[in-house]
């Protein structure tokens, strides 16, 4: 508490007691003393102690008084300076008690679902459903998975993207955190505190940046492929050019036109992906010929590895084979260019726990430790900054992930910093082959 709120904090409660508790005492053995000294009737000494025991329940009713009072304004003051507390801030804040209840709502609540203080109902599961509250990709939201209710079961959810519409039809992307409130140990949680935030122009605003994007890579891959075909004739006019260093720029300019295809390549799968225009042409085939193909064409990308590929029986999913192709070739393509001295780069197929799985391993300079946590953000690179930094634009991880969820299916990996990386995916297997297994 700062030093402001404790000087308006009213005093501690001991110590009107303590005065009470020695004026009483001196009151009660100084009257009677008095009493019996100068009162020598006993009628008048009977009046005489009915009359202090007026006095005393007097004082006491007026201290009573006084105490409940000051308690009463303390409140009242706490009341006041938490409600402005709430009005004040700017995002949405709810709380929800164990039943389900609303219980209070800030001013931002009420503007940002686009109701009135009277039009705001008591239980959440009817406001998801005057709101159509739903996922993103616009699946409805179950009453019992509504961040509030997952809240109340103890557990804290942080900046889920959820979708609602007002009353009067606008759709809001909103963000959503919510936090249970437990009073004791062992206890269940007593409320939910729930903050919603509006993020529907920060959504347009990445719209029209994943937009642009989109646009500027299709047309910078007409002029690199030019670029790269005026560099191929050149090459097959004048084999080797004039003089050496000719040939060799003719070399420079293929290689360096095929990093920047891909490149733009990559930039375009990522804003493809972000606006939803990813689609997956899926149907059933054997995993491990296609890990085998691509595992033989990297081969010849370089001399100094070692490749080793292992499958344990043929591995049927219903995939997009040239998605999952994508992610090989990144896996692989990370593999050779994170363990630049050489060395094995383990392959193998395989299923475990009723999933086909594929793991990429190498035995390169790994990835510290501190980095591993925002690996397959779009555009981190783990090594940026540091001696080991290969370029890249950093979304080759990233593109992966995307890839493998939208087929149901998750990607993970284990690195130890100067040891190397084990990068693994796993998809649902066939039905045919689910069928067919154990």
């Amino acid at each position: 508490m700062t030093t402001a709120l404790k000087a308006r904090w009213p005093p501690p409660l001991w110590r009107p007691v303590v005065v009470y508790a020695v004026v009483a005492a001196l009151w009660i053995m100084l009257s009677d003393v008095l009493a019996a000294v100068g009162v020598r009737s006993v009628s008048h000494f009977i009046l005489v102690e009915i009359l202090k025991g007026w006095l005393f329940v007097a004082a006491t009713s007026v201290l009573l008084y006084a105490l409940i009072r000051r308690d009463t304004s303390a409140l009242r003051r706490s009341e006041a300076l938490h409600r402005a507390s709430l009005e004040s801030m700017a995002d949405a804040l709810f709380l929800v008690d164990a039943q389900g209840r609303i219980v209070e709502a800030n001013q931002a609540t009420l503007k940002l679902m686009g109701l009135r203080a009277d039009g705001l109902p008591t239980d959440i599961c009817q406001l998801l459903s005057m709101l159509y509250v739903r996922r993103p990709d616009g699946s409805p939201l179950a009453c019992s998975e509504a961040p509030s209710r997952r809240a109340l079961r103890g557990e804290t959810v942080r900046e889920e993207e959820l979708l609602l519409q007002r009353p009067n039809g606008e759709q809001l992307h909103i963000s959503v955190t919510a936090s249970p409130v437990i009073t004791g140990a062992g206890r269940s949680p007593d409320l939910a505190v729930v903050v919603v935030r509006d993020v529907t122009e920060l959504k347009r605003l990445e719209r029209m940046r994943d937009e642009f994007l989109s646009t500027a890579a299709h047309e910078l891959r007409t002029p690199i492929t030019t670029i790269k075909g005026y560099a191929q004739l050149l090459d097959r006019w004048m084999p080797g050019g004039h003089e050496p260093r000719e040939g060799k720029a003719f070399q420079i300019l293929n290689r360096q036109s095929d990093r920047l295809t891909q490149l733009v390549q990559e930039l375009l799968e990522v804003s493809r992906l972000q606006l939803g225009r990813l689609a997956l042409r899926r149907h059933r085939f054997e995993l491990g010929t296609l890990v085998k193909d691509v595992f033989e064409r990297m081969r010849g990308v370089s001399s100094e590895h070692h490749f080793v590929f292992h499958q344990d029986g043929a591995v049927f999913v219903d995939a997009d084979p040239d998605r999952i192709e994508q992610v090989l070739v990144n896996l692989f393509d990370n593999a050779i260019k994170y363990s630049p001295g050489g060395g094995d780069i383990e392959v193998s197929v395989g299923v475990q726990d009723a999933m086909a799985v594929v793991s990429v391993r190498d035995h390169g300079m790994g990835i510290p430790r501190e980095r591993q946590g925002q690996l397959f953000e779009r555009f981190y690179r783990a090594h940026e900054g540091l001696a080991s930094d290969r370029g890249g634009m950093g979304v080759g991880l990233h593109l992966s992930e995307q890839i493998v969820q939208k087929h149901g299916g998750r990607i993970w990996f284990e690195s130890e910093e100067g040891r190397g990386s084990t990068f693994s995916f796993g998809l649902a297997l066939a039905q045919v082959e689910q069928e067919a297994r154990p």
